[in-house]
């Protein structure tokens, strides 16, 4: 293994086998968390669409009008949190 190198008061330092492993623990506990990282950033990403979808639906039922269209879109909205492939997500089409 290579050896690793840290950076103190602007001096390049061989970091110890304790430091090594503690930055190779870390470093993994990192990578094994990017799955709720990605569920994170979806679930915030689809904030302002859930937002604007329970605006649509509450409109359209205080005029009397069919809000079908925009519930099944908010639903749709909320199960992209259960895809498989968090890389590939696709948001469904809003309702005209």
């Amino acid at each position: 293994m290579a050896d690793m190198y840290k950076n103190v008061d602007g001096k390049r330092i061989k970091m110890t086998s304790e430091e090594v492993a503690q930055r190779q623990a870390d470093d993994k506990a990192y990578a094994d968390d990017a799955p709720n990282r990605k569920l994170a950033k979806l679930r915030n990403d689809r904030v302002p669409l859930l937002q604007e979808a329970d605006y649509k639906i509450n409109t359209l039922v205080d005029n009397g009008e069919d809000a079908s269209a925009w519930r099944k879109y908010r639903q749709d909205l909320r199960d992209i949190t259960k895809a498989e492939d968090l890389d590939n997500v696709t948001f469904p089409t809003k309702p005209s």
